[in-house]
C-alpha cells in the first residue's frame, strides 16, 4: 500500500488493519494510529518508569555521570535507581534484633518501582546449623515483626517493593552444612518459602506499611520443565502453594545463555512466555487471581574473561561480550511491554560505577577508559532506543510471530517499534492505514552484532517505506511526523482468559479439553490461543485443534523466536490464530490433541482482543 497517508482508505480495509481477523498467511506488519489499544482496562500510556531502568542504586548522592545519562536518554530526573542489598534484616547481626527507633509516624511514602532485596542467609545465617532440622519457626516470627516495625518507624528509604531473599531456592544447599543433599534441600525450600509467609503476614498487618508491596521469590533458573516439572513442583509451584496469599507480586529473573553464541539458549521469544504463562496459571488456579509479576532481573548472562579471577587485578570487562546484553534486553522488553497490565516493574541487568577488575564490571552500564575516566558502554543503546518514545498505545498487528511489535502515539507523532527474534532477515510489508497528513518518518536502526560492537542508523525520508528489511536482533525504531494531531477515537481492548486447569500430561491421540468461562467476544477482534507445552526434542509441536466444535487450521510457524535447537528440552508457548468467529460470547470450549505421546500442556490461556471490556471477576 503507498503509504503517503493522503489518501483515505476505505472502512473495509480499516476493518481488517485493526482487528487481523482470519488471515495469517504473510509478514505484514499494519498500524492504526486512530485505534486506542488496552491491555486489560488499564491505561495504554507508556509507563516509562516501568521499563527504563538499570539494576543501578544511586540514592541520594548526586553523580554526575548520572544525572547527565538520565538527561540525555530522558528518564524520569527523579530516578534513584532500581534494586539494592540493604533492609532491615541487614542489621540482625548472628541472631541478635536490634531495637526499632521511634523516627516517623503514619502511613509511609515509598520510592515508586524500586525494589530492597536481601538473601535467606541474612535469616537463616548460622553455617554451622542444619535449618533442614532447625525449628527456626518463634525467631523468624520476631525477625518479620522486627522488619515491619523498623520499616514503619525507623527505616528511611522505602521501597516500593520489598523483595526480601534473592534467589533462595537455588541456593538452598546454603541452609545446612556439608555437601549438597536432595532431602535436605527440598526441606529447606520448604522453610524457606514458610519463612517468606511469615514476612509477608507480619507487613500486611501494619497498615502504615500498605505502600510497601511484597515480592517473592525472585526465581533464577526458572526452568520450569527440567525432569518432568519436577523444578516446578519443588520450587514456585510449592511457593505459591504456602507462600502465595501472602505474596503481593510473584518475582523472577529472565535471562538469555551465556557467550556470543547462545551457548546456554535463550529465554526471549517462546520460552519466556511459556514460563510467566505458567506462572499466571497456575497464580490463577490456586490463589483465584492473576497476581502481578516483577522482573527484578533480566537480560542476557555475560561471562568471566579467561584470565580474570577475583581480586587478581585483571579486567573482567569486554566490550562486545558486554554488548550482546543489549539485544537479549529489547527482545525481553518487548514482551514484557505485551504484559504491561501485570507487571509492576522491570529491572535489566546492567550495573552501575564498577572498575573494571570486578566481577560484575562484565555487566555495566559504565565503565573506564583508557584516561580513567567513566564513559556508557553499549548497554546505552538500550535506552537510546527509547529516549523519545512516548503516548497512547495503538493499534499494531503482525503476522510474522517472529516480529515484535510496539506502536504509540503523542500528538503529531507516531512511534513503530519492530524487534526481530528470528535468526534470519525479514522483509517486512508495512502499512500504516487512515488518512493523517503525512510530513516524514525518523528511522532508527539498533543492530547488535555477535563479533563486532553494535551499530546504531538514523536516518530521515520523506516517503514513508512500504516495506522494511530487519536484522537478527535488530531493532527499528520509525518516528512518523504528521501535520495534524492524531486522534485515537477507537477502542481495543486486550483480555486473557485463563482454564481451570494447567501441567496436563499429553498422551498420543487423546484430547485435553479447556474451559473458558465468561469471555466477552464483542461484535469484532482477533483471538490467540497461546498453549504452553513442555516436551522432548523431536515431539509434535503441531496439535490438533477444535475450538466450539470447530478446527482451527494452524499456521507454518506459531513459534514466538528461534525454535531451541540449543535448550536441553522444548518449553514455549505456541501461538496459535483463531478465527475470532469461532469465540462465543460466555463459555467457550478448546481440545487439543497431538499425534505423539510424552511432555505436558503446561499452560492454557484464550487471549482475546475486541471492541468491548471484559468484565472478569476473581475467582471463588
Amino acid at each position: 500500500m503507498n503509504l503517503n497517508l493522503k489518501h483515505c482508505v476505505s472502512a473495509a480495509i480499516v476493518g481488517l488493519a485493526l482487528f487481523s481477523t482470519t488471515t495469517f498467511a504473510q509478514n505484514k506488519v499494519t498500524v492504526d494510529p486512530n485505534t486506542q489499544r488496552f491491555l486489560g482496562n488499564k491505561t495504554t500510556r507508556l509507563d516509562r518508569d516501568k521499563y527504563l531502568q538499570a539494576h543501578v542504586w544511586f540514592g541520594e548522592k548526586k553523580d554526575a555521570e548520572f544525572e547527565a545519562f538520565k538527561k540525555k536518554y530522558n528518564i524520569n530526573p527523579e530516578y534513584q535507581g532500581s534494586r539494592r542489598f540493604w533492609s532491615p534484616m541487614n542489621m540482625i547481626k548472628n541472631g541478635k534484633i536490634p531495637k526499632v527507633k521511634n523516627k516517623y509516624s503514619g502511613v509511609r511514602e515509598v520510592k515508586p518501582y524500586t525494589v530492597v532485596t536481601g538473601r535467606a542467609t541474612d535469616l537463616f545465617y548460622d553455617r554451622k546449623v542444619d535449618y533442614s532440622e532447625e525449628d527456626i519457626t518463634d525467631y523468624s516470627k520476631k525477625v518479620a515483626a522486627y522488619i515491619a516495625q523498623s520499616y514503619k518507624k525507623d527505616w528511611e528509604e522505602m521501597p516500593a517493593i520489598y523483595e526480601p531473599y534473592n534467589e533462595p531456592m537455588v541456593h538452598a544447599s546454603d541452609l545446612y552444612p556439608g555437601k549438597r543433599n536432595v532431602e535436605k534441600s527440598e526441606i529447606a525450600i520448604q522453610k524457606i518459602s514458610e519463612s517468606l509467609s511469615v514476612i509477608g503476614k507480619a507487613i500486611h498487618a501494619v497498615p502504615e506499611l500498605k505502600n510497601m508491596k511484597v515480592a517473592g521469590y525472585a526465581s533464577a533458573w526458572p526452568e520450569f520443565e527440567h525432569n518432568n516439572f519436577d523444578v516446578w513442583n519443588q520450587r514456585f509451584k510449592q511457593f505459591i502453594d504456602i507462600t502465595g496469599a501472602d505474596m503481593d507480586i510473584l518475582s523472577v529473573h529472565l535471562y538469555d545463555g551465556k557467550g556470543l553464541n547462545n551457548s546456554g539458549g535463550r529465554r526471549s521469544g517462546s520460552n519466556a512466555e511459556a514460563i510467566l504463562d505458567m506462572i499466571e496459571a497456575y497464580s490463577y488456579i490456586k490463589l483465584g487471581e492473576v497476581k502481578p509479576i516483577a522482573i527484578t532481573e533480566y537480560g542476557r548472562l555475560v561471562d568471566d574473561q579467561p584470565n580474570w579471577k577475583p581480586n587478581n587485578g585483571s579486567s573482567n570487562y569486554h566490550p562486545i561480550e558486554n554488548a550482546q546484553a543489549v539485544r537479549s534486553q529489547i527482545h525481553l522488553a518487548m514482551q514484557f511491554m505485551e504484559r504491561g497490565d501485570n507487571i509492576v516493574t522491570t529491572t535489566p541487568f546492567s550495573t552501575g560505577k564498577q572498575d573494571p577488575t570486578k566481577k560484575y564490571a562484565k555487566a555495566g552500564l559504565w565503565t573506564k577508559n583508557d584516561k580513567g575516566e567513566w564513559e556508557l558502554t553499549s548497554r546505552k543503546y538500550f535506552f537510546e532506543l527509547w529516549k523519545s518514545v512516548k503516548g497512547k498505545r495503538v493499534n499494531i498487528a503482525s503476522e510474522n510471530v517472529d516480529i515484535q511489535t510496539q506502536a504509540f502515539v503523542n500528538g503529531k507523532q507516531l512511534y513503530v517499534i519492530l524487534n526481530n527474534l528470528n535468526e534470519e532477515t525479514q522483509s517486512i510489508p508495512l502499512s500504516v492505514v487512515g488518512d493523517q497528513d503525512f510530513k516524514n518518518v525518523l528511522v532508527k536502526r539498533i543492530k547488535t552484532y555477535v563479533n563486532k560492537m553494535p551499530k546504531m542508523v538514523n536516518k530521515t525520508l520523506r516517503t514513508a517505506p512500504e516495506s522494511i528489511d530487519i536484522e537478527y536482533g535488530e531493532t527499528i525504531l520509525l518516528t512518523y511526523n504528521f501535520n495534524n494531531k492524531i486522534e485515537t477515537p477507537q477502542k481495543e481492548y486486550r483480555a486473557k482468559y485463563y482454564a481451570s486447569e494447567y501441567l496436563k500430561p499429553i498422551q498420543p491421540n487423546k484430547k485435553n479439553t479447556f474451559e473458558f468461562a465468561s469471555v466477552t467476544a464483542g461484535t469484532k477482534g482477533s483471538t490467540t490461543l497461546r498453549l504452553g507445552v513442555g516436551r522432548a526434542k523431536g515431539k509434535s509441536l503441531q496439535p490438533t485443534v477444535i475450538v466450539n466444535g470447530q478446527q482451527v487450521t494452524l499456521p507454518n510457524d506459531i513459534i514466538r523466536g528461534y525454535d531451541q535447537h540449543n535448550r536441553k528440552k522444548f518449553f514455549g508457548v505456541l501461538e496459535i490464530p483463531v478465527p475470532h468467529s469461532m469465540i462465543k460470547n460466555g463459555k467457550n470450549e478448546v481440545s487439543v490433541t497431538f499425534s505423539d505421546g510424552g511432555g505436558h500442556i503446561s499452560s492454557m490461556i484464550l487471549q482475546v482482543i475486541s471492541d468491548k471490556k471484559s468484565f472478569k471477576k476473581k475467582v471463588n
